[in-house]
């Protein structure tokens, strides 16, 4: 087995990039199924990818729409670093944000997008800054554009979530073992910050939460909060255990 310096050994990046396949249940069913979801809704000629990582979904969308540009998103250097290296093939279609998407960044867009989308990182905020956030999402989209966020969520009952929890630490334990061999060292890293993940929120659950944690709250209050704040056409879209895709889009007029 070829053996990794220490600069990739400590990148949760490149482990993201690599693991987000195999140990996150359904990763690329999400995301393909919203952007079908999206490419069915309209033809989009600019989308946001806010909390953009390694770059994957971009990726994909600007695969399967050929006309679209990209506006990727994020506050980490290292994974601008690995969706630099993914996405250098589209050249200008694709435009790089160094921002946390809690600041400005609708000033660095080139024009009112089409679509904003996220994927596992809204999760992050408190009550507060989700509705923010999901505030400034709608001021930004031009009329008729639409938001999409996959993410982490509680769902309807307690012992429901409960048991969401320990669905996705079942499958890191099986999925792990089938992760290929020259690809172990990133599925061990991966695997040791989860074990916080674990303790957080399945150990130590009920504890109070800071911004920055893990702060599951219910896929059903927010699409209640996308309504308040304007989107129409509000609806659950896909729901997997932990994750849903829950999104809107702005009036058209």
């Amino acid at each position: 087995m070829e053996q990794m310096d220490k600069e990739r050994w400590s990148s949760m990046a490149d482990c993201y990039d690599r693991m987000a396949d195999y140990l996150v249940p359904r990763y690329h069913m999400l995301q393909d199924e919203v952007i079908a979801l999206l490419l069915s809704e309209c033809k989009p000629e600019l989308i946001v990818d806010l909390g953009g990582g390694s770059g994957i979904f971009i990726e994909k969308i600007l695969d399967a729409s050929p006309s679209s540009r990209a506006v990727w998103v994020d506050s980490s250097e290292d994974f601008r670093r690995v969706a630099t290296k993914r996405l250098g093939r589209f050249g200008e279609r694709v435009v790089f944000v160094a921002c946390a998407f809690e600041d400005n960044w609708q000033a660095a867009l080139p024009e009112a997008p089409d679509a904003i989308c996220s994927m596992s990182a809204i999760h992050h905020l408190d009550t507060a800054g989700k509705r923010r956030f999901y505030s400034s999402c709608f001021e930004t989209l031009r009329p008729g554009g639409w938001f999409y966020n996959i993410d982490e969520m509680s769902t309807l009952y307690d012992d429901a979530y409960r048991r969401t929890l320990a669905y996705w630490i079942r499958h890191v334990a099986d999925a792990r073992a089938n992760v290929p061999p020259e690809l172990k060292p990133y599925a061990s890293a991966w695997c040791e910050k989860f074990d916080g993940w674990r303790k957080r929120n399945v150990e130590n659950i009920g504890q109070p939460k800071q911004p920055g944690d893990d702060i599951h709250e219910s896929f059903v209050s927010q699409m209640e909060w996308l309504r308040e704040i304007g989107f129409v056409n509000v609806d659950l879209f896909i729901k997997f255990q932990l994750w849903s895709a829950i999104g809107g889009q702005k009036p058209a007029t």
